[in-house]
């Protein structure tokens, strides 16, 4: 299951760009904009107004926002009703709220 009791590690607020490569420890959490790879051992959290567009490979994740590209989640990946995936999305395990939207390759792995 998606956790949020891990500490938060860092944020990305509403109106920011990153552009480039986040690796992390503990949370993040995304409500702007991120163009580039980010990679983590624990959870990433996505509100509903974030966007990430390029490759994610994060342990777990907590998706309302738009996703442009590859997400790969090794543990549990909960996607809001808001959420929309565009690309790959790969996952050990998958909940999938009604309202969300998947647009590309899907594979989930099984637990």
């Amino acid at each position: 299951m998606a956790r949020r009791d891990s500490p938060l590690g860092a944020v990305l607020g509403p109106g920011t760009h990153h552009q480039g490569d986040l690796t992390f420890e503990g949370r993040v959490r995304i409500d702007g904009r991120f163009t580039g790879r980010l990679y983590s051992e624990d959870t990433l959290e996505l509100g509903a107004a974030g966007h990430i567009d390029g490759d994610v490979d994060v342990a777990r994740a907590i998706i309302a926002g738009h996703v442009t590209g590859t997400l790969r989640v090794r543990e549990h990946l909960r996607l809001e009703s808001t959420a929309v995936i565009e690309g790959k999305l790969d996952a050990a395990a998958l909940d999938l709220q009604p309202g969300a939207q998947v647009t590309g390759e899907v594979r989930v792995r099984g637990a």
